[in-house]
């Protein structure tokens, strides 16, 4: 009866009212809580009506005068000195909205769970009657968007932030999935929708205290009361913050730089970076996903300083999911294995090939030894992820040296998540971090699932194809055409690094047959696909800069003046570091796919098969630069350096029946009889 007489209340004498406005909202959230229905369900109509029909009797907009501050007190509530006086847009009545948003968001939260219809009603609700007074603010005659009065002075602060504020605790603290995800939904169409109009006080705040704190709880999962197992925490953000993240990406992307600078650009890198790098593959794959897709959206955007943050970001997160724990379980060391390596003589009881020097950037990069407190939650990973160290190369024989290696970006590899906390259990009660080979095994395919998942990020954003299959991919020549040759080398040995350590490992016999012995590997380890992937795309990255030099045109449908000037010239000015590089990785791929034939039976097939792809792009680029108008004739050059490894790979692949790869070198050598004197009795060029 109560209720009903406030309803009454309500629709007859709502011009009468001044004062009573916040006893009915009391009244109606009161009724909220009500374990009846129909109590709820009376109590929710009050506060629709309220918000949807009664507004401009609730608040009342005028104007009034508050004080100017300088730049670095407008986040604080109050400055001191003498300021001018500024004229604002003033809400008559503001603490009734934000009754009424407290009131919207009891039925959110609470009767998420017992009535998730009202739950649903009240989002909407909310968000209805926040974009309404909003646009009641922006269309008063005294509306202006001043940058130098305080946060609580601002009058769309005051209107948004509540409403932002009650979203966001709906997304936090309510079980419901339907719930959580039309808040979630909500939250971020108010911000999409009505970005233009945040101060950067707004945007700070909102950015800092509200969306990243939505991922909070993956920096340290056990310091969370929120989860009491690694599976919840999983469930979370395979739910939710899958969804906040995306929509963090488009968000940023809308308004870089116009209104988000490169400092807000930072944070959401480190975000990306600690979502990468939790222990789950699913979150590995969604993170890297959302990275590639906010630099396709944003490349054309960014400056050198943004360029310089993505590398070094890209730099933190392939030094860190290195698997060096391979080496160190084993009883090895990365260094040892160089020094080896490098000497004149194998040490004793190696028991396999000395292996060729790595980079200069590869020797900085110390191994790191893994203790069972150290590791992070065991992760969950799907079926094919347990294939990534499977033996399937047989490849004993080295391959040449590295090329030579240009400054990288150094990083220190940390991570922005506490692995030295104790790690959350799973729903059987396991904990990780126990002294058996398990936690060992699954941390290591973490971090070689996610040194796969960057080399295919990489590849996708470049147009190659890491998994061998042909086309090319959308979008991915303008990418390369807004990079210049400093950043084109940075992410070069990025790959060269993993390549060189996936080489050095699968030429160490001795540790990967001690892994088995351990019990850390249930089959002989091998990081093929990590060591042919990063190839296939360091490659394709070469063979553009390389064309690019000679004068060729790309055979892709883009721009032809697509590269500017100035990047032209200095692509250029790179040509004979890229010519080394790409000759000494072009021996290494006929080299290694020579020495495939080495295994027996069904792995010689598998390591052919993983070499094919790498190869064929190797003798495409030979027979591209046969069109080049350059007087060096590279094509002459090419050939001449390559002559022998053409010859013994035609024989190779006739043996394995690999077509694909005689079809390559007989178009090379179809070309050079064409274009070059040959003798035929010899095979050799004639000078």
């Amino acid at each position: 009866m109560v209720l009903r007489c406030v309803h009454q209340i309500v629709q007859a004498a709502v011009l009468h009212n001044r004062s009573g406005w916040k006893a009915i909202l009391n009244v109606a959230q009161i009724a909220a809580r009500d374990a009846n229905d129909s109590i709820a369900e009376m109590g929710f109509l009050i506060a629709k009506t309220c918000a949807e029909q009664h507004g401009p009797q609730m608040w009342i907009l005028a104007t009034a005068r508050v004080q100017a501050v300088d730049g670095p007190q407008r986040g604080s509530s109050s400055g001191g000195g003498e300021h001018e006086m500024v004229e604002v847009v003033s809400v008559a009545g503001i603490e009734y909205f934000h009754e009424l948003i407290d009131c919207l968001n009891e039925f959110a939260v609470g009767a998420a769970t017992r009535r998730p219809r009202f739950a649903l009603g009240a989002i909407d609700t909310l968000y209805v009657a926040a974009v309404a007074l909003g646009k009641q603010v922006l269309m008063h005659p005294s509306y202006t968007m001043a940058e130098n009065i305080l946060l609580d002075d601002q009058p769309l602060y005051r209107v948004w932030m509540p409403a932002l504020r009650a979203l966001h605790e709906v997304v936090m603290h309510t079980e419901d999935l339907e719930v959580r995800t039309r808040a979630l939904d909500s939250f971020f169409r108010l911000f999409m929708g009505h970005g233009q109009h945040f101060s950067q006080g707004m945007w700070s705040s909102v950015l800092r205290d509200l969306v990243f704190a939505m991922f909070a709880d993956l920096r340290d999962p056990s310091a969370s009361r929120r989860f009491a197992t690694v599976d919840d925490l999983e469930l979370w953000f395979s739910t939710t913050l899958i969804k906040a993240l995306r929509h963090l990406i488009a968000l940023f992307s809308r308004y870089y730089p116009t209104h988000l600078s490169n400092a807000m650009m930072a944070e959401v890198l480190e975000l990306l970076v600690m979502c990468i790098a939790q222990p789950s593959e699913i979150s590995g794959k969604i993170g890297t996903s959302c990275l590639q897709d906010l630099v396709r959206s944003n490349h054309a955007k960014w400056d050198d300083e943004a360029w310089g943050m993505v590398c070094e970001t890209l730099a933190r997160l392939f030094n860190w999911s290195q698997p060096r724990e391979l080496f160190t379980i084993a009883g090895a060391s990365w260094e040892a294995e160089q020094r080896v390596s490098n000497g004149s003589t194998e040490a004793p009881g190696s028991g396999g090939s000395a292996l060729p020097p790595v980079s200069p950037a590869v020797r900085k990069t110390p191994s790191t030894q893994v203790h069972a407190a150290n590791r992070p939650s065991p992760l969950r990973t799907t079926g094919s992820a347990a294939s990534l160290l499977s033996s399937t190369d047989g490849n004993d024989t080295p391959s040449p040296s590295t090329a030579p290696s240009t400054p990288v970006v150094e990083s220190s590899g940390a991570m922005p998540i506490n692995v030295s906390a104790k790690p959350l259990p799973r729903a059987g009660g396991t904990v990780s971090g126990s002294a058996d080979s398990k936690p060992d095994y699954m941390h290591i395919t973490l971090k070689c699932i996610l040194q796969l998942l960057l080399i295919q990020t990489l590849g996708e954003l470049f147009g190659a194809n890491v998994d061998g299959s042909r086309g090319t991919v959308a979008g991915s020549d303008d990418l390369y055409c807004h990079l210049s040759a400093h950043h084109l080398f940075i992410l070069l040995d990025f790959l060269d690094k993993s390549r060189a350590f996936a080489h050095r490992f699968n030429m160490s016999r001795k540790v990967r047959r001690r892994l088995v012995e351990m019990g850390v590997m249930p089959t002989m380890p091998s990081l093929l696909k990590q060591e042919t992937g990063s190839v296939l795309v360091e490659l394709h990255i070469l063979q553009r800069m390389h064309l690019d030099a000679m004068g060729v045109v790309y055979p892709m449908k883009h721009k032809q003046d697509c590269v500017p000037a100035s990047v032209v010239v200095e692509r250029k000015a790179a040509a004979d570091e890229v010519d080394d590089r790409l000759a000494v990785l072009v021996r290494s791929v006929f080299v290694q796919y020579g020495n495939s034939g080495s295994a027996e039976g069904k792995r010689s097939l598998v390591v052919t098969s993983s070499w094919r792809a790498s190869l064929v792009a190797c003798l495409g680029h030979i027979s591209q630069l046969a069109v080049s108008k350059d007087t060096a004739k590279p094509f002459r050059a090419a050939v001449q350096r390559h002559w022998p490894e053409l010859i013994d790979t035609l024989g190779a692949a006739t043996g394995v029946r690999d077509f694909d790869v005689v079809g390559g070198v007989q178009r090379v050598l179809a070309i050079a009889g064409t274009e070059l004197r040959l003798s035929a009795s010899k095979y050799i060029i004639e000078e």
